[in-house]
């Protein structure tokens, strides 16, 4: 059987709302975490404090500050109406890439903070979505979730 190829047209169109999604997927997941670090700044604030400062000093910490500034992603997050919340499942899968290199997964269940407190644009967003990465990293561990 002989496919007909499409036109370049179809194509083109097919590409960019394959962008939109996955760029809508970026921002749903990095909102996620940055209020998931946000609450957890909230509810344990010395605990998180000292994890903010403990990576603070890493690079691979600082190199993610600065791809962050670089790519403008606060800009990206905070751009537009605030989209919705990932549930467990979805953020493990949207974040898959990032978490192996850390030798993490996200727990099945995510332990509840209640409604998540919105965004807090400005300098410290990026530390929000790295402590949001720490409270998944952290629920992961305590769930034995490796």
């Amino acid at each position: 059987m002989v496919r007909r190829a499409q036109s370049p047209l179809s194509a083109d169109a097919v590409l960019r709302q394959m962008l939109v999604q996955r760029n809508a997927r970026m921002r749903e997941a990095l909102c996620t975490l940055a209020r998931l670090g946000v609450a957890f700044r909230r509810a344990e604030a010395s605990r998180a404090r000292g994890w903010a400062d403990e990576l603070s000093v890493h690079p691979f910490y600082k190199g993610g500050q600065f791809l962050f500034d670089l790519l403008e992603w606060e800009d990206f997050m905070l751009d537009g109406p605030a989209p919705v919340v990932l549930e467990a499942a979805e953020l493990a899968h949207a974040l898959r890439p990032l978490l192996g290199l850390l030798g993490q997964a996200v727990p099945p269940v995510l332990p509840a903070f209640g409604a998540l407190p919105p965004l807090e644009a400005g300098f410290y967003l990026y530390r929000d979505v790295a402590l949001g990465l720490v409270w998944l990293s952290l629920a992961g561990v305590a769930a034995g979730v490796r």
